[in-house]
């Protein structure tokens, strides 16, 4: 639901972003949000830290004039907000990543849940965290991400350290694209009988 009260998808497969978000992850689809929406303000201090999505072609984008406050960035000032349609996110895409914005965009409609075959890869949620540079804040985060925390009725099933979304991009392009779906295949078998 959306602060218009409309219903709308959960995800906007041609922009890679979520319904709400937080921004400043180094997710392409998030730098180029937060450059139109830093563009858009106008004001040089400014830097945006979230977004909605308020209807089918425009996103709201929250920000402020960041402080560093115990070592970690935070927005304590009075905060506004942009408005940022889809179309402004294409063109800003295609400026930015010329020859990567269409094979960007496929990238992320197949890493999406399938959900219209009923299979069960809804039933899982893969997420990659950068780590925060402090040890404090390193131990925290794992910490409330051990195996079988709950999360709203979710529970962690598996944990690493490593980048595993780029390390199976990696070998997703590097192996034969029959073996890929192969373990497509068996991985969605193996889950519907969990």
């Amino acid at each position: 639901m959306n602060k218009r009260g409309g219903e709308m998808d959960d995800t906007t497969a041609d922009a890679g972003l979520g319904a709400v978000g937080m921004l400043g992850n180094g997710a392409l689809a998030g730098q180029v949000l937060e450059a139109v929406a830093m563009r858009k303000h106008g004001d040089p201090a400014w830097e945006p830290f979230h977004y909605e999505k308020i209807s089918e072609t425009e996103y709201e984008v929250s920000g402020g004039a960041p402080a560093v406050i115990g070592g970690v960035k935070k927005w304590p000032g009075p905060h506004s907000s942009v408005l940022v349609t889809v179309d402004e996110i294409a063109e800003e895409q295609q400026i930015r990543f010329p020859a990567q914005a269409a094979p960007e965009q496929a990238a992320v409609r197949q890493f999406l849940p399938d959900t219209t075959q009923g299979g069960a890869a809804a039933n899982f949620l893969t997420v990659v965290l950068q780590l925060p540079q402090d040890e404090a804040g390193r131990k925290r985060i794992c910490n409330a991400l051990g195996l079988d925390a709950d999360f709203f009725g979710a529970k962690v099933t598996a944990t690493s350290l490593a980048d595993e979304i780029a390390v199976n991009q990696l070998l997703e392009l590097r192996c034969d694209p029959a073996d890929v779906q192969e373990v497509r295949t068996h991985m969605a078998r193996r889950n519907a009988g969990t």
